[in-house]
């Protein structure tokens, strides 16, 4: 009973949900586009990248949208970021280089805040923890969303449990992480997925338990 809790490992669909995708934007991505984007880019690989290369401020991106309570983890400009609470309970645990980085969000006039205190989720540690051979209906992305010859795998969005295989490197370091061989995926352990459900923070991650599997790291498709 304890090996099986000890080796649950979790996978996280959020980055696939398209409802968590918040019309909220930056200045910056007016003003001086590409270090922004290349630091979003960088973010979602798990390249860490400090504080300053994230914005401060959020706002707004349509007059006719008043911004409401915020889920605890969104994207918003292109930057996932999580709640107050969520973010309390992540520093709990080892992220390694992956970092949580103060953002004020405010309405479209720049000027009302929306309720609430935010932090960039600014990812930045890898793992390759995926088995694509002992994961069933996995595909090959389209190369147009990235620069690799064959492209990223990609899950199924309607995962269940145990359909995500991982290897036992899984259960070693970090709390949270990317797998570079996969797009819009992060993965996270169990004792973190646990503190996050006892806080009742869990909801929007779109959590799903992965299958731990004695296999070798698979290879990039």
């Amino acid at each position: 009973m304890n090996l099986m809790k000890k080796e649950t490992v979790w996978v996280s669909r959020a980055m696939s949900d398209s409802t968590l995708v918040k019309a909220i934007t930056c200045d910056e991505l007016k003003t001086d586009p590409d270090p922004i984007i290349e630091t979003m880019e960088n973010s979602r690989k798990g390249k860490p990248m400090p504080a300053d290369r994230f914005p401060k401020r959020l706002h707004g991106e349509y007059r006719d949208v008043h911004i409401k309570k915020l889920p605890d983890i969104f994207l918003a400009g292109g930057f996932w970021v999580v709640s107050a609470a969520c973010a309390d309970v992540l520093c709990q645990f080892d992220l390694g280089q992956t970092a949580l980085y103060p953002v004020e969000i405010f309405q479209y006039d720049k000027k009302t805040r929306v309720e609430g205190d935010y932090f960039h989720l600014a990812f930045g540690e890898v793992k390759n923890v995926f088995e694509p051979d002992e994961t069933p209906d996995v595909r090959v992305a389209s190369a147009l969303r990235n620069p690799k010859p064959n492209g990223y795998w990609r899950l199924n969005f309607t995962l269940s449990d145990g359909d995500t295989a991982v290897n036992k490197s899984a259960l070693e370091g970090v709390g949270l992480w990317i797998d570079p061989s996969l797009l819009d995926i992060f993965f996270m352990s169990d004792a973190l997925v646990q503190a996050l459900k006892a806080a009742k923070l869990t909801r929007r991650f779109g959590l799903r338990k992965c299958r731990v599997v004695a296999q070798p790291v698979g290879e990039t498709p």
